[in-house]
């Protein structure tokens, strides 16, 4: 038995590495060179405050319904309902809205759930070669997500002991001036706990398929994949670890840690950092390091955190959730 955290570490870190390295992964790029070749870059961007904090290590410890933006095999780590209402101020006076509602039907069922992701690119002026403006336009990114996860071993084993699989269905609508629609999928994978219940493991691919089609040509969207895991260091402290590779871009690492300050009998107080190298060599001046804090009371939970960018700015996120 000691032997399976062995095994389940070398089948996931094998599984990541095929996908990054094999012949088919390389064809699609994976690198830096290929910036600026895929569409929708609002599906890149994380939603949830809490995971944004925690350097963006998150897609094996999502636990409320904005694990559909990052894995929706974590659906299953929700109790019985969530619903979640996210605000993210993005740079450039651009915004993300994301709302979803997620509900536990219990072991022999599974979890489901629904998310809007919305990217809002302001008004642009419109100008002719000599600078005189014609008119304005306002371009959006829009997807409708459709949720699904469920344990697919070990039915006679504790839920803590069995692999979780989910999937995401999802439609993506771009508008600049011109607008077009792709349909596209998410997975993702969840081992059983591992070493006392205090380590887990998660793969994910988003965006598996689909493209968008401005002015004859198409751009398909941006596949991510990740290797990420958790480790309950003790009862008030957890840390995390993500490997993401994004289709446009070469792979970059993710790390986080929480703090949790009881407050009262069901209430506390979340104190969050995290760092990730993407960008690390881009851009100038603060940047790659994530904080937040969070602060839950009953069912109720409000979290913020700061992304910085450098020179660019920075980005607040924003939202509260309700989780029974």
């Amino acid at each position: 038995m000691k032997k399976i955290p062995t095994i389940i570490y070398f089948f996931m870190t094998s599984a990541a590495a095929f996908f990054v390295l094999s012949p088919q992964a390389r064809a699609q790029s994976f690198d830096k060179a290929s910036a600026g070749t895929t569409s929708a870059q609002f599906l890149k961007i994380m939603a949830s405050p809490r995971g944004s904090a925690m350097g963006e290590a998150y897609s094996a410890m999502a636990n409320d319904s904005s694990a559909i933006d990052v894995n929706p095999a974590c659906l299953l780590n929700i109790k019985k309902e969530s619903l979640f209402l996210g605000h993210s101020q993005y740079l450039a006076d651009t915004s993300l809205e994301f709302v979803s509602y997620s509900q536990n039907l219990g072991e022999e069922t599974g979890a489901w759930g629904l998310a809007f992701k919305y990217f809002n690119w302001g008004k642009i002026e419109r100008t002719d070669e000599g600078g005189g403006r014609l008119s304005s336009f306002s371009p959006y990114d829009v997807s409708v997500n459709v949720s699904f996860a469920s344990y697919i071993t070990g039915f006679n084993k504790d839920e803590e002991e069995r692999f979780v699989f989910g999937g995401t269905g999802k439609i993506v609508r771009s508008k600049i001036v011109d607008a077009d629609n792709a349909v596209s999928a998410d997975m993702g994978l969840l081992t059983p706990y591992m070493f006392d219940k205090k380590f887990r493991m998660s793969l994910v691919a988003q965006n598996i398929m689909g493209a968008l089609k401005f002015d004859r040509e198409s751009f398909d969207l941006p596949m991510i994949l990740r290797l990420g895991s958790v480790a309950y260091i003790s009862d008030s402290f957890t840390a995390t670890a993500d490997l993401t590779a994004p289709k446009d871009s070469f792979f970059y690492f993710c790390m986080g840690g929480e703090l949790r300050l009881k407050l009262a009998k069901k209430s506390a107080l979340y104190l969050r950092g995290g760092f990730n190298t993407r960008n690390l060599f881009e851009l100038s001046g603060f940047k790659n390091i994530t904080s937040g804090i969070g602060l839950r009371f009953d069912e109720y939970t409000f979290d913020y955190a700061f992304t910085p960018y450098g020179e660019l700015g920075g980005i607040h996120r924003l939202a509260l959730s309700m989780n029974y």
